[in-house]
């Protein structure tokens, strides 16, 4: 059993074994993976790297076992996880236990949010709630909680509601919320997405805790620069199939001088304007921004930087006018459109063309824009195709789109980068400069410091309130 194997890197055990010929998803015309063989042996880790739609979080949900789905999917090959040998092929599949597979095999989805039950009221209960399904005794269950809020600096969030959460701090929960059952293989997707330096280095070293305790790692990412130093294999994933790559032969992808940033702006009218602006939620004790003085002008893109909790996407929406200033003052005079961390917030039709239409006038400018914007982000081949079952960088791109075709003047953007490949990337910077170029302007949060360098003119360091960056407001 893996259990007894969790002690030692050394010798020659191997927790799992993945050999998949090829896996097909239902009503596709091609397959997803090709010739898949992985062996991860306990405290080791597996970077596979691969753009947007190379397969790599099907290969994440494969190892899980929640992938093929029974009688739906067409799948080749076996999986040895646990002294179990499960067996696919196109006549007959054997059917998962996707619970009991859960105990050994962890997955932590890209959208990191979608691994939290979202039915407990304090962060503390939601860490928990995995163990009280499995009858764990409470003092047990304390000393682990105690332990990984120690290791992620999580005390300050014990308390807090999991659904009032900053982007990064609901990573770090789903990271701990699925460390806790201590699964003997943990699949991360972009466990790094949208946190801070130091939530990033809080996760680094908690995964080289777990590896040291015999924890199996995969990470699947865009890139594999974090990883390189400290993984045991490097594998790049293309068109579903896996080939080794060297920490010596990654290839950085240059920004195009098409995608450098524009020349500083002069002196624009001013679009949006925060004078000693407090900004605060419903029932919470203190506020999460406090005496925020900023302008934005025509012409201009401004970053907001600072820690998980500092106040980023707070500001974000206020300007959007989906929250009230409490204190000060806040001046829009130009339109506002803004693009939601979570790029799955903003999508809910049934194909693209529906999501990117919805809520349009049946006559007008903005209903004939829509083939020009899908045109604009590369979606236009995609129309009819249902947002869920496109790649993450191809989603957030549709989420742009419904924002783009009402031609906001002031674009607000919450951790836009995550999830978007290198193409996505350049359709972003192309869309900001677009804006810039006819007189409007950009207000954006991001902890990708190589696009906010390249992209932002100037940036504002969001400090927050005493409080609220020991709260996570």
């Amino acid at each position: 059993m893996i259990a007894n194997q969790k002690n030692s890197r050394t010798g020659n055990s191997v927790l799992l074994e993945l050999n998949i010929g090829r896996f097909r998803y239902s009503g596709a015309e091609l397959d997803s993976l090709q010739r898949i063989e992985m062996n991860l042996a306990p405290g080791s880790m597996t970077v596979i790297v691969g753009e947007s739609g190379s397969g790599k979080s099907t290969l994440g949900e494969v190892l899980a076992g929640i992938l093929p789905r029974q009688g739906a999917d067409q799948c080749l090959g076996t999986i040895n996880l646990a002294g179990q040998r499960v067996e696919y092929s196109d006549l007959e599949s054997q059917r998962i236990n996707v619970a009991g597979w859960a105990k050994h095999v962890g997955l932590l989805p890209q959208e990191a949010g979608h691994y939290l039950s979202r039915i407990r009221e304090t962060v503390a209960e939601e860490l928990v709630f995995s163990l009280e399904n499995e009858g764990m005794p409470r003092d047990e269950m304390r000393r682990r909680i105690s332990g990984l809020s120690k290791h992620l600096n999580l005390d300050h969030l014990l308390e807090r509601d999991p659904a009032k959460l900053s982007g990064g701090q609901e990573r770090l929960v789903a990271l701990a919320a699925l460390a806790i059952s201590e699964p003997s293989v943990m699949v991360l997707d972009e466990p790094l997405a949208g946190l801070d330096s130091e939530a990033t280095v809080a996760v680094t070293a908690m995964i080289a805790r777990l590896r040291a305790g015999g924890t199996a790692m995969v990470v699947l990412s865009r890139t594999a620069k974090p990883w390189a130093g400290n993984a045991d294999a490097l594998r790049k994933l293309e068109n579903g199939q896996l080939s080794k790559i060297s920490a010596d032969g990654l290839v950085q992808h240059p920004v195009s001088e098409s995608t450098q940033r524009l020349a500083t702006p002069g002196e624009g009218e001013v679009l949006l304007d925060f004078s000693r602006v407090q900004l605060g939620y419903p029932g919470a004790e203190h506020p999460a921004v406090d005496g925020l003085d900023l302008q934005v002008r025509a012409g201009e893109c401004v970053g907001l930087a600072g820690a998980n909790g500092a106040g980023k996407t707070t500001v974000l929406k206020a300007a959007a006018g989906l929250l009230r200033p409490t204190a000060g003052t806040l001046a829009v005079s130009a339109t506002t459109g803004m693009l939601l961390q979570n790029s799955s917030d903003q999508l809910f039709e049934r194909t693209v063309l529906r999501e990117v239409s919805f809520g349009l006038p049946k006559k007008g400018r903005q209903r004939l824009r829509v083939p020009e914007v899908l045109s604009q982000l590369g979606m236009e081949a995609f129309a009819e195709t249902h947002p869920y079952e496109l790649p993450a960088s191809a989603r957030r791109l549709v989420a742009l789109a419904t924002v783009l075709v009402r031609e906001p003047q002031i674009l607000l953007l919450d951790e836009p980068t995550e999830a978007l490949d290198s193409a996505g990337l350049a359709r972003l910077q192309e869309v900001i400069d677009s804006v810039l170029i006819r007189g409007g302007a950009v207000l954006l949060s991001t902890h990708d410091e190589a696009f906010m360098d390249r992209t932002a003119h100037r940036v504002h360091q969001m400090l927050g309130t005493p409080e609220s960056t020991t709260s996570g407001a």
